[in-house]
């Protein structure tokens, strides 16, 4: 029997923990040469697609040449990359192990999290995630993506962030306790809405977009992520009552939320402050690294969906529409 919704929101700072362990250990056994000097690009699919924002941006930010390209794009003839990462929670995502064979003579690397999977078995270096099970719609392993990836950049930088990924299980057990009955609370609201914007600049790019997987998955509602400043360029113009929005931040984004607030929509606001209007519910996190602040954005969302499905009489399954070309067969 698969691990509850429920559950896997309550395992992920044990996952965290444990999967910090595991890939620190896989890190010390590779060869990150490669990783080191040149291009590199990042390829995945679905929830992993979104986890990998925050690798690349941590890497451009320290000067070097980091891609991410959808798996779709990846082709032999095209030589981006002077060493690839893949990444697919399963291992099993019919286009990252596609993008793998026309990766000849690239170094790549896979992020999975079963080392009997496709994608480890298929790759000569691998780092795990963390050992629970996840559920059905992806909680333990979409942050334990993030972690993993995060501990990638930082050895391939050289940086010693040993100290803050340490930190990073408790901050995320609190976050959980904390926001909980704030989470069950909203629940009622936005179980009235009929679709879902999701907003986010940065790194909270992928948390926006996560979130609207989210919704469509467990909520079943039209939603839609997007980066801040897109999002200003007219998306918001049909927001209105029966609109529930999400935005992390705390720069443009408080205005955001105001903003949207003002149109009606049920509106949260997800980030280092609380908004200034008593019309949008605030969820409150600590300050972490860029890298690791995407793990403690999404909990709130995560508890969010939890009650929000359960007002609605909705179980937090495996998906109704799930299309049988999307993993290997061997994995499935």
């Amino acid at each position: 029997m698969s691990r509850s919704f429920r559950e896997g929101i309550e395992a992920q700072p044990e996952n965290l923990r444990a999967g910090a362990a595991l890939a620190g250990e896989a890190l010390v056994e590779l060869d990150l040469a490669p990783l080191r000097k040149g291009t590199i690009v990042f390829s995945g699919i679905g929830a992993s697609w979104h986890a990998l924002l925050p690798a690349v941006r941590a890497l451009r930010a320290a000067g070097r040449r980091a891609y991410a390209v959808p798996a779709h794009e990846l082709c032999a003839g095209t030589q981006l990359a002077d060493a690839c990462v893949l990444v697919s929670q399963s291992g099993a995502s019919a286009e990252v192990l596609g993008a793998l064979e026309r990766l000849d003579g690239v170094p790549v690397y896979g992020v999975s999290a079963r080392a009997d999977g496709s994608l480890a078995r298929r790759v000569g270096n691998w780092l795990p995630l963390g050992p629970l099970q996840d559920t059905d719609v992806s909680t333990l392993s979409y942050t334990a993506t993030l972690q993993t990836l995060g501990l990638l950049c930082d050895a391939i930088l050289g940086r010693d962030g040993a100290e803050s990924w340490a930190a990073l299980p408790e901050l995320a057990r609190s976050t959980l306790e904390r926001h909980d009955p704030a989470a069950a609370e909203l629940a009622a609201r936005l179980a009235a809405v009929s679709a879902v914007d999701a907003i986010g600049a940065g790194a909270a790019a992928a948390s926006a977009r996560e979130s609207a997987l989210l919704a469509r998955e467990a909520l079943r509602l039209p939603a839609h992520g997007e980066e801040t400043r897109q999002y200003l360029h007219g998306e918001l113009e049909c927001v209105d009552e029966g609109f529930g929005c999400i935005v992390f931040g705390g720069g443009r984004e408080l205005e955001l939320a105001d903003t949207l607030a003002s149109f009606g929509a049920t509106v949260c606001l997800v980030g280092p402050q609380p908004a200034a209007s008593a019309a949008v519910s605030s969820f409150e996190l600590p300050q972490v690294a860029e890298p690791a602040a995407p793990i403690l954005q999404i909990l709130p969302v995560q508890l969010l969906v939890l009650h929000t499905a359960a007002a609605l009489g909705l179980p937090v399954q495996a998906l109704r529409r799930a299309q049988q070309d999307t993993k290997v067969s061997g994995d499935r």
